[in-house]
């Protein structure tokens, strides 16, 4: 019982009012985002530069965590130095909001004329073989619009994990996007069991595993000189069903370009030590952070929790592996 409601009936109305809301959205804002995203991008990035005023220079969205997230990797940099970075990633961040819009109509031509390939030839020789692989990347540049791409070339299909969020609206939406042209997608929790039972079907799992672990027992690493929680998901499904470790590289060329290049990391996992492929990961992640600060999503709190944090209580969410 609830204040009264029996706990079916007070269920029943939950389920009622949240099919009610996502309906009134699909019928609300669902045109009013495909509408937006018909603009040629010329219209989205003049959008973006007022996105740019309106969201970081008055409103101010997460310049606080931003700032803090910057200055905790990179303590060397003059403060002018951090404000250059920040000023650049804020360009990018709602380059990427609208052209992640964009993807509800945009076409395989106008897809191909923003994303380029460069060298993809490991993805094409698994493909050649039949292997399976574990696509390792992280939040870079526009990574909805490199997956989608990634769905119109002949190499391992697509199956990406994601995390659901709670917004059935949102969620069915951003499923629908990122299976456009093809591939699908396992939820986080999932993620094995539709591994197990699709096992000899040809597949590149993708995985961008380099934000912050919800999980008590994270397994902790250097990241930007820092004691860090991490995942260890792809070594987990890479060495208990065997499939090499593909790192892949986003590369942001200009406003709108990106280019993608794959590069072998572990041919064989089951032959590695434990938490090798974890430690290449991370690595391979800051170095390319490093390259090109203002390409990575500085809008998560990366760094808050801290190893003290592990004699608190905290709720296991990860991928259930």
């Amino acid at each position: 019982m609830l204040a009264g409601i029996p706990c079916k009936h007070f269920c029943l109305r939950v389920a009622s009012f949240k099919f009610s809301l996502k309906t009134l959205q699909y019928i609300f804002l669902y045109p009013l985002l495909y509408g937006l995203s018909l603009l040629p991008f010329r219209v989205l990035y003049i959008l973006s530069d007022v996105l740019y005023v309106l969201g970081y220079k008055w409103v101010g969205y997460r310049v606080k965590l931003v700032k803090s997230n910057l200055r905790l990797a990179f303590p060397e940099k003059s403060s002018a130095e951090l404000k250059s970075m920040m000023d650049a990633f804020y360009h990018n961040f709602f380059d990427i909001f609208l052209e992640t819009i964009k993807l509800l109509s945009i076409s395989e031509k106008q897809l191909r004329q923003h994303v380029v390939r460069g060298n993809v030839s490991v993805l094409t020789s698994f493909y050649t073989s039949n292997t399976s692989v574990v696509l390792a990347s992280g939040h870079f540049g526009n990574w909805e619009m490199l997956g989608l791409a990634y769905t119109l070339e002949k190499f391992p299909p697509l199956k990406g994990v994601y995390k659901p969020v709670s917004n059935a609206f949102f969620d069915e939406l951003m499923k629908r996007v990122r299976t456009k042209f093809g591939g699908s997608v396992y939820a986080m929790e999932e993620t094995m069991n539709r591994i197990r039972e699709n096992r000899r079907a040809l597949m590149g799992v993708g995985l961008l595993a380099d934000q912050n672990p919800s999980s008590h027992n994270a397994y902790w690493f250097t990241l930007m000189g820092r004691e860090t929680p991490v995942f260890t998901s792809v070594e987990m499904i890479a060495r208990r069903f065997d499939f090499p470790v593909v790192y892949w590289k986003i590369k942001r060329l200009g406003r709108g370009k990106y280019e993608y290049s794959a590069e072998l990391m572990f041919d064989k996992p089951r032959e590695t030590k434990k938490f090798e492929i974890t430690h290449a990961y991370i690595e391979r992640i800051e170095r390319d952070i490093r390259e090109n600060p203002a390409n990575w999503l500085w809008t998560h709190n990366r760094w808050k929790r801290r190893k003290a944090d592990l004699n608190k209580p905290v709720k296991q969410v990860d991928l259930g592996l």
